[in-house]
């Protein structure tokens, strides 16, 4: 009963994981709660994922990233991009690729996209190419950049750390190379030769053109005699009343913020949002004029007192889920939410009670002082509308602690997490971070997803579910030799990482792969390394987190991803086959 207890979760696990009704850091918590309940599992067993180097190396290596984030590290590499490549949209593309990857191979690769991101939509905008021709190859690169090495990507961790559990030692620093770097390259060519080709033109040129704004935006003088003069904006109630947005207040070639407070005057100029036959309404009810003079909105668009920025949402946000009305958005920023691009479309209308996604791509408008509000907010990731971010410290000794770190795990001086434990005490030691900063920039769900299931993992093991999965596996494949049962497992990783995360998959399909590999003699080091790339083939859909991040400022839609991201796997899946045997003969 143990054993389809166990495989009952697992099913459970990979269900929910893809229908996303849950957070995956709470369906973690809930398999290892039932687990511990019915017995299967001893406290101490349950809860050693806590504990184990995977989550240890794992949070600290989002510490060591955050660190280059803050010095400027990146953003240097960036602007070099940007006067090399100068006009050309095709020279930008062949270097900011190879550099995203590089940068990726020794940092978070969703990180290393956030921190690409802005630059990305400046660089397109600066050339005149549309995002959506640069964006999700930027994506795609750092995804590839992440195989790389040991320290690219979560998953290769994952699986690093966890393979001394079946007797083996831990992955090598550079140990896939010779594989990643084949389907790096390959798929670096690939992308650079049919982006252009296969990506659709989307969005691009002026923020206020790219968004149309005067499709969805009213303005509207407010005369003498009309009853809103003298009432505060709080006191009209446009929204209340008439279910009206008001963005912004022309007055005296300015655009002001409507806040609660403001006193509404004759001869301003109302910015409203909402529908026509609401609009009608006010007009005719309160006075009011269309407005033919200058443009409030430019105002705004110049930066003089308000500001047009754009926010993503990011996959694991605590946004996701809630309506803006719910996150008290308008108040907590004094920032007003005009537009959402979503699925390659603008939604304009009752904004206030959408529910965001992730992906989520927010067209705002703020007063200039506030905008850096929204940079340094959780949550959310401002990519265009802010001056660029002040660096602090060195961005040298930030770099220079992670190539120690890299170092002493390369050479075998120190495990990766006690490598990795050294280069966060000197961040904070050279003050390169803060304690507070670290402990926000660490993915905290995302730990406690790979600690839940490594307690699913060992009760794989130890009730023997594990091992009757394997022999189910061998009898399938019959005698189709070892090539057919790594690529088989290739693409029941491949499959599973589309609606999973990344991590999820690498650590269901794991401790199957290790057990087919005892019960038939394959090499498990073949087994842990056709996982651990597999995982990270997240091309065919936008759920990838360093998809999801281009997801709106790309103005994608589904499609598009399979478009582009199916030979780019076929790619990767033929290399992986043909040098995976070479290397660690099966």
């Amino acid at each position: 009963m143990e054993i389809y207890l166990v495989l009952g979760l697992l099913v459970a696990a990979i269900v929910l994981f893809a229908i996303e009704r849950l957070p995956v850091d709470v369906v973690s918590l809930v398999i290892l709660a039932v687990l511990l309940v019915t017995g299967v599992l001893s406290p101490k067993a349950a809860f050693s994922g806590f504990s184990s180097d995977a989550v240890i190396a794992i949070g600290g290596l989002f510490v060591l990233t955050a660190a280059l984030r803050r010095t400027g590290a990146v953003e240097r590499l960036g602007h070099w991009v940007r006067r090399r490549a100068g006009d050309d949209p095709r020279r930008a593309l062949l270097l900011v690729l190879p550099l995203v990857a590089v940068s990726s191979a020794f940092m978070n690769n969703t990180t290393c996209t956030a921190i690409f991101l802005p630059f990305a939509l400046a660089l397109a905008r600066h050339t005149k190419v549309a995002p959506s021709k640069l964006l999700m190859p930027v994506a795609f690169a750092s995804i590839l950049g992440g195989s790389l090495t040991l320290v690219g990507t979560s998953t290769n961790v994952i699986v690093a750390e966890l393979l001394p559990a079946y007797g083996q030692t831990e992955l090598g620093m550079f140990e896939l190379l010779p594989v990643a770097l084949p389907v790096a390259v390959c798929g670096l060519v690939y992308l650079a030769l049919a982006s252009d080709r296969l990506l659709p033109e989307r969005g691009g040129g002026p923020v206020e053109e790219s968004y149309a704004l005067s499709e969805y935006l009213t303005e509207l003088d407010l005369p003498a005699g009309s009853p809103l003069v003298g009432e505060t904006v709080a006191g009209a109630d446009l929204r209340g009343r008439w279910g009206l947005n008001l963005v912004a207040v022309g007055r005296g070639g300015s655009a002001l913020e409507p806040a609660p407070e403001l006193t509404l005057e004759a001869g301003d100029v109302l910015v409203l949002e909402g529908p026509a036959d609401a609009v009608w309404a006010l007009r005719r009810e309160s006075a009011l004029a269309l407005h033919h003079g200058p443009d409030p909105m430019e105002a705004a668009v110049a930066g003089r007192d308000l500001r047009l920025a754009e926010v993503v949402v990011p996959p694991r946000s605590d946004a996701v889920g809630r309506t803006l009305s719910e996150i008290d958005f308008r108040r907590r920023f004094r920032a007003n939410v005009i537009a959402i691009a979503r699925s390659g479309e603008l939604e304009t209308a009752r904004l206030a009670d959408a529910r965001l996604r992730g992906g989520d791509l927010l067209l705002v408008v703020a007063p200039v002082d506030e905008i850096e509000g929204l940079r340094t907010r959780p949550g959310l990731l401002l990519v265009s509308g802010g001056a660029a971010a002040a660096p602090t410290g060195s961005p040298w000794v930030a770099a220079g602690i992670l190539a120690l770190t890299v170092a002493l795990a390369a050479l075998q001086v120190l495990p990766l997490a006690g490598a990795v434990l050294l280069g966060c005490v000197l961040v904070f030691l050279t003050r390169s971070l803060t304690p507070q900063e670290a402990y926000a920039a660490i993915d905290w769900r995302l730990l406690v997803l790979v600690a839940g299931m490594i307690g699913l993992g060992l009760a794989l093991q130890q009730t023997g579910a594990a091992a009757l999965l394997a022999l189910w596996i061998v009898d399938l494949t019959g005698g189709f030799g070892p090539v057919a049962l790594l690529a088989g497992f290739y693409a029941l990783t491949l499959i599973l990482t589309q609606p999973m995360s990344n991590q999820a998959a690498a650590l269901v399909v794991l401790p199957l792969a290790m057990q087919v590999a005892a019960e038939t003699g394959l090499d498990p080091r073949a087994m842990a390394v056709t996982v651990a790339l597999a995982a990270s083939s997240s091309f065919l859909t936008p759920l990838e987190p360093s998809c999801l991040l281009v997801y709106g400022p790309g103005r994608y839609r589904f499609a598009d991803f399979p478009r582009l991201g199916l030979g780019l796997t076929a790619i990767a899946f033929l290399l992986a086959m043909l040098l995976i045997p070479r290397f660690w003969a099966p």
